[in-house]
């Protein structure tokens, strides 16, 4: 029988089991089983996030977290959840997500999201037994690091580092303009920012920002690219491109190419062998550029929904995870 703990924040004690869990998943599947936005902000108590954690035995058996969105008939719930290698095909996984759906309900929400990073067979069984369809999915791109073919610089433009305070509230700014209602970049805070900017893999020099010449004498930052490089176990030392974004008026103007040549140039100068990127299926354009800079997928990563507002469906007793 598993013991149940629901938090709405994090706390020292359970950030202490947590490593261990996510640690034996991501070296039993090769991917890391939940992702930073929501797993960061449920950290900090913010955005009606709500952690379900398993135990079997004092021990972390599996852990999901929520966070809600939205109001009205576009409120939803977003879930991830992750179970010990060694605890699979004991229920976990089904009681983890028993407890996401009853949440969301108790939300108003009128769909719940669930997330399948390197989605299989295993994640595909346990959707279909409880209601949810694949609706989203993202790829998850690869190619050796190293410079494609050197592009010239837009004229008169500059390219430099982040300035962690003198650039936040610009960036953000930009940021949330460029990704207005994309789920995860779109609507960051100040203490999203923050978040990332005191993550261990943060280097100023990673993220680049592209500024032009303004007429009120003031560079304009038109364009950036985040990069991420960190040790991901039997990939090595990867360089992933983390975000990257072009004002929209800027757009069509080559600047996204620009500096994703720079950005794989520096990736390689920072000792990675791998470069990655994670692109939603729909994002054609991104998807070209990618693929002309020669990315190959290497995974698919699926958003499975359910539609709360329709009748509900019994959830299946037998099935196990």
């Amino acid at each position: 029988m598993h013991h149940i703990e629901i938090v709405s924040q994090l706390e020292r004690a359970h950030l202490a089991q947590l490593p261990e869990l996510l640690g034996a998943a991501t070296r039993a599947d090769d991917h890391e089983p939940i992702g930073e936005h929501k797993f960061l902000r449920l950290q900090h108590g913010r955005d009606l996030g709500v952690a379900v954690l398993a135990y079997e035995d004092n021990l972390l058996a599996g852990y999901a977290h929520t966070l809600t969105f939205g109001a009205g008939d576009d409120r939803r719930v977003s879930c991830e959840f992750v179970v010990h290698p060694d605890m699979r095909r004991r229920g976990v996984g089904r009681t983890l997500l028993s407890h996401a759906v009853r949440h969301a309900e108790s939300q108003g929400a009128a769909r719940i999201d669930v997330w399948a990073y390197n989605d299989g067979v295993a994640s595909a069984r346990i959707a279909a037994q409880f209601g949810f369809r694949p609706a989203r999915r993202l790829y998850h791109l690869h190619r050796s690091a190293g410079p494609s073919p050197a592009l010239a610089p837009p004229a008169g433009a500059a390219l430099r580092a982040y300035r962690p305070g003198a650039d936040d509230a610009a960036w953000l700014a930009l940021n949330n303009r460029i990704f207005a209602g994309h789920p995860e970049n779109g609507a960051w805070t100040l203490a999203d920012l923050r978040a990332r900017l005191a993550q261990p893999w943060f280097c100023a020099d990673d993220f680049l920002l592209l500024d032009l010449p303004a007429a009120s004498g003031h560079p304009e930052t038109a364009a950036f690219c985040w990069v991420k490089v960190e040790n991901r176990g039997d990939d090595g030392c990867v360089g992933e491109v983390y975000v990257i974004g072009v004002a929209p008026r800027h757009r069509g103007r080559g600047f996204g190419r620009f500096l994703l040549d720079h950005a794989l140039a520096h990736i390689a100068r920072r000792g990675a062998r791998t470069a990655a990127v994670y692109v939603d299926a729909t994002n054609a354009g991104a998807l070209q550029l990618y693929d002309d800079a020669g990315f190959r997928r290497h995974h698919v990563d699926v958003c499975y929904t359910r539609d709360l507002r329709a009748a509900a469906r019994p959830e299946c007793d037998e099935a196990a995870a």
